[in-house]
Order: C-alpha cells, then sequence, then structure tokens
C-alpha cells in the first residue's frame, strides 16, 4: 500500500530565531491567556507577532525587488506547489559560486519541473555566527539560465542567492522565478524529483511571506 511520508524543510519562527543582520528579531505580545480563564468568564491563548516578511524559511515575490512585479497575493498558487528537481551541489562551500554548467546535468529536470531546489548543506549552518557570513550564491548567468529553462521557483538553503548589489535577484524575479530562502531537511530527500510545496501567506500587495515548505515522498 501507497503512502507519504512529508518532510518539513522550514526553520521554525520564534524569538530566538536569527534574523538577516542589521534587521529585527521577531517580537510576540500575548494579548489573552487561557490560564486567566475563570467559572464566569472564559479566556483563550491569543498572540499578536510582529516579524519581518523575510524572516527564517520565506518566499520573495517578484515585487520584492521589482516594483511592477507580482506582489505575493498576485502569486499563482500553482508555482508555489508541484513537482521539483533536487539539485545536489555538494561541492559549494563558503564564498563559491553556482554556475551554468553546475546546473547543466540538469537540463531536462529543471524543464519538466519547472521547480529548482538547490542543495548545497548550508542548513547546517543554521543558528551559527557564519550562517549569514559568506554562503555560496548564484550567479546571474546561473540565474539567466533557471530563467530561460521555465524555472518559476527556485528554493536554496543559504539565507540569499545574492550579495549587493543582488544582480541574480533582479534576474530570478525579473524573470518571475519566486525565490525561497533559508531551507532545511534536504539531505533527507530520497529522490532527485519529488512533489515540493511552500504556500505564502496571502499579504495583500507585499513582497514577500513566511512559507511552510515541505516535501511530499511517495512511499511503499
Amino acid at each position: 500500500m501507497l503512502g507519504q511520508r512529508l518532510i518539513d524543510l522550514s526553520h521554525p519562527i520564534c524569538e530566538t530565531t536569527p534574523p538577516w543582520p542589521g534587521s529585527p528579531k521577531m517580537e510576540i505580545t500575548r494579548l489573552d491567556r487561557a490560564e486567566l480563564s475563570t467559572e464566569i468568564q472564559r479566556h483563550s491563548n491569543c498572540s499578536r507577532v510582529a516579524i519581518n516578511i523575510h524572516y527564517a524559511t520565506h518566499m520573495d515575490a517578484p515585487f520584492h525587488f521589482v516594483s511592477s512585479g507580482k506582489t505575493i497575493d498576485q502569486v499563482p498558487l500553482d508555482w508555489t506547489y508541484g513537482m521539483a528537481t533536487l539539485v545536489r551541489l555538494s561541492g559549494q562551500g563558503p564564498g563559491t559560486q553556482v554556475s551554468r554548467n553546475d546546473l547543466l546535468p540538469w537540463t531536462d529536470s529543471l524543464k519538466r519541473t519547472r521547480k529548482a531546489i538547490l542543495q548545497t548543506g548550508w542548513s547546517a549552518r543554521w543558528m551559527k555566527p557564519d550562517f549569514f557570513d559568506n554562503y555560496p550564491v548564484i550567479s546571474p548567468d546561473a540565474a539567466r539560465f533557471l530563467v530561460e529553462c521555465g524555472v518559476h521557483l527556485i528554493g536554496i538553503e543559504m539565507p540569499s542567492v545574492d550579495n549587493a548589489p543582488h544582480d541574480t535577484h533582479m534576474v530570478l524575479l525579473g524573470g518571475e522565478c519566486l525565490i525561497v530562502e533559508s531551507l532545511r531537511g534536504l539531505e533527507e530527500i530520497p529522490t532527485d524529483e519529488f512533489l515540493f510545496s511552500a504556500t505564502p501567506l496571502c499579504f495583500q500587495n507585499l513582497d514577500g511571506s513566511p512559507v511552510r515548505a515541505v516535501a511530499i515522498i511517495e512511499q511503499s
């Protein structure tokens, strides 16, 4: 009998989750507590959260860098769900750059799935001081290759696809390719193609959203 195994590809979001350097940490305000309930008044646990949209595992909408690009509520949901190609790049260490040649072996699969998930192993540095320091980046030419393949979503373990002046962001988002950053758990995926889901919240007219990214693995 066939079944499914779900692999959580998202980092937890809490007050100790590291933000992008220079941006604020998550803030939680407890609005009510169930423990305050009495016989005459029922209370509930209710909280307010203040968070940078680009925090932990999240999605960049084209509008993040392209003023005329789609906002996160305008992104077609079928771009966020479907078969994806796991591009295994174990040789990408600190200060390296993913090139077009690195991606060429997966050309047929990328054109078929139109979703690229890059495994570099960088998620092992999560919560360590160097997670945001000297991470592997994706070259603008590699980004152009993905757009040429018709890719409409790329997911990475690093906190960003590039550094300033963010030419790779411009190529990908300008080519209407969504970016999911700070994934984890890719080493648990057993196949080169798998069912991927990373549904954003429907923030109207905004530039991105936290996501709960998941790999859905068929198993017997």
